[in-house]
């Protein structure tokens, strides 16, 4: 292969006839070298492994009519220890093909269990009922990394065999997808062109509006044409976990225990080991705020100051460079204990809590320990605080299989979520859990998260929030509150409201809205060019859809 093949070549022909071999068994991946775009990809990285290696792993398909269906949806945690990467399959199809053999095909993610990003392809093997050959695997598109080149095409042969499964190959249930529609559908042409001409388009992989059950979207880019299985897209959504996962986990967590669950002291439920008395007030909301009262950057009303983590701050001094190495070190801890200690060895502010907004994702991790804990304390210490969300939230609701990443514990055990990013959502998870906030916390008249706090975080009406220091692209002013953006947007009617918005390193954004729609954007914005995007182009078009 000279480089990446057309997206079509991965997909089967129109008046495809049905395949004559089943694959119902395990396609076994020999871990294998690929060729790459950036040649800075083939170095050793920091957090492990070869960037540029395919993962060996094990994956157990079965066929239903064309569909070939993978038995296990979720993460295959680290499965070959000298590649870079988890890998997540979806979906796929097989037909019949030239000759003896037929064609498969199917979509995964590879990702990296330390970072958030989300690297989607395509793979594709021919296969005559006892041998497979010619996998061709190929990577087309990404959410934004951070350790690894931001655009990073990846693609070659791998070697792969069939084994027998040795056990059941029954898929997991699965709820059936929602419809996809292209926005167009929808969308005044006034407000279509504005959207389509974005300048922030060409970093998109998608966006748009989840309407009543049916997705309405820009489309699904890569560099190699249109995505072909949109509905196996797992995004890896970085900083917007924040509130998709820490957030809901204390909705559901005062479901338990209470709305006061949210004043928690850190102090009395974890071993606080800073030098100094500033987290001695500081609440769980306050770390959800990013208000802690904690950090480095001294006098200056930017949220931001003390979140300086590009490689340009390494060789800094002063407040700069104490913030970059903070940050460094809480980030390569591996292990729950050691990011706590990271966490509190950084200095106080004279100022308290809850007085300045900071954004700290160290502070999001202690807000995940500490409800872990408190979950613990109140269901017994094989609790687990992801588990609680997922069982009692996500999938009731039809989400799944959804996966975090988490603290890496040198014992085996399992880690607790990384909280401040981590989470890996589809594009129907994002619209399931986009209708549950809009309706208030409650699913089929059963109230799973606590209402008190879904309107704290999504009344319109309700001002609340510290100041950030930024605005929107209408210049009014943007606050944050338990990891959701507020921003201002004044509708068609000429009313005043306030957008919640969870939002994610390069570009992730969902907004569910008071009209039932949810706004939802993916993509790779450089971390120089994201702020450039108009975060409420889309709640625009959903108010004058039905109006906010």
């Amino acid at each position: 292969m000279d480089g990446p093949w057309p997206i079509d070549v991965f997909t089967p022909p129109a008046g495809r006839r049905p395949c004559r071999h089943p694959f119902n068994g395990v396609l076994a991946i020999d871990g294998s070298p690929l060729a790459a775009s950036d040649a800075s990809a083939h170095a050793d990285f920091a957090l492990g492994g070869g960037v540029t290696r395919f993962p060996g792993v094990n994956l157990a398909f079965r066929t239903d009519g064309d569909r070939l269906l993978p038995v296990h949806r979720g993460l295959h945690r680290r499965p070959d220890s000298q590649s870079y990467w988890d890998i997540t399959v979806g979906e796929g199809c097989i037909w019949r093909g030239d000759g003896a053999c037929d064609t498969a095909s199917f979509p995964f993610q590879l990702s990296c269990e330390r970072e958030n990003d989300s690297h989607h392809g395509v793979a594709r093997f021919a296969w005559d009922g006892e041998r497979v050959r010619d996998l061709v695997v190929q990577v087309v598109t990404e959410t934004l990394p951070d350790h690894i080149p931001e655009t990073l095409d990846l693609w070659g042969v791998a070697g792969a065999s069939f084994r027998e499964a040795g056990g059941s190959l029954a898929a997991p249930d699965h709820h059936d997808p929602m419809p996809i529609h292209d926005i167009s559908e929808i969308a005044p042409p006034d407000m279509l062109e504005a959207l389509l001409d974005d300048p922030m388009r060409e970093c998109e992989i998608t966006s748009g509006l989840v309407i009543d059950g049916h997705i309405y979207t820009t489309g699904f880019a890569t560099r190699h044409g249109p995505y072909p299985f949109p509905h196996a897209m797992r995004f890896g959504i970085w900083s917007a976990t924040k509130a998709a996962f820490a957030t809901t986990a204390l909705m559901r967590l005062a479901r338990h225990l209470g709305p006061g669950i949210a004043d928690t002291r850190i102090v009395d439920v974890l071993d606080v080991t800073a030098d100094h008395d500033g987290w001695h007030d500081v609440t769980i909301r306050h770390c959800l705020s990013m208000a802690t009262g904690i950090g480095t950057a001294g006098e200056t009303g930017d949220i931001h100051a003390d979140n300086l983590t590009g490689p340009e701050y390494a060789s800094a001094d002063g407040p700069d460079g104490a913030c970059y190495r903070a940050y460094q070190s809480w980030y390569a801890a591996r292990s729950r204990a050691d990011k706590l200690r990271a966490a509190f060895r950084v200095p106080s502010y004279p100022w308290g809590p809850g007085v300045v907004a900071r954004y700290r994702d160290q502070d999001l991790f202690v807000a995940g320990a500490a409800m872990d804990a408190v979950w613990k304390r109140y269901r017994g210490p094989d609790a687990d605080l992801f588990a609680m969300v997922e069982n009692e939230v996500l999938r009731p609701i039809g989400c799944g299989p959804v996966d975090i990443n988490r603290t890496l514990e040198e014992d085996g055990t399992r880690g607790v979520p990384l909280t401040a990013f981590g989470l890996f959502l589809g594009l129907d998870d994002v619209a399931r859990l986009g209708r549950l906030l809009s309706n208030g916390g409650c699913h089929e008249g059963t109230e799973l998260l606590e209402p008190s706090l879904v309107r704290e975080c999504l009344d319109g009406a309700m001002v609340k929030g510290l100041p950030t220091g930024t605005v929107t692209a209408d210049g009014n002013d943007i606050t944050y509150h338990l990891a959701w953006w507020q921003l201002p947007l004044t509708t068609r009617s000429g009313r005043t409201t306030r957008i919640a918005t969870m939002r994610g390193f390069g570009g992730q954004i969902i907004q569910p809205l008071a009209n039932g729609i949810t706004c939802f954007r993916f993509a790779h914005d450089s971390a120089a060019s994201q702020e450039r995007y108009d975060a409420l182009m889309l709640p625009r078009l959903a108010d004058a859809l039905r109006p906010l």
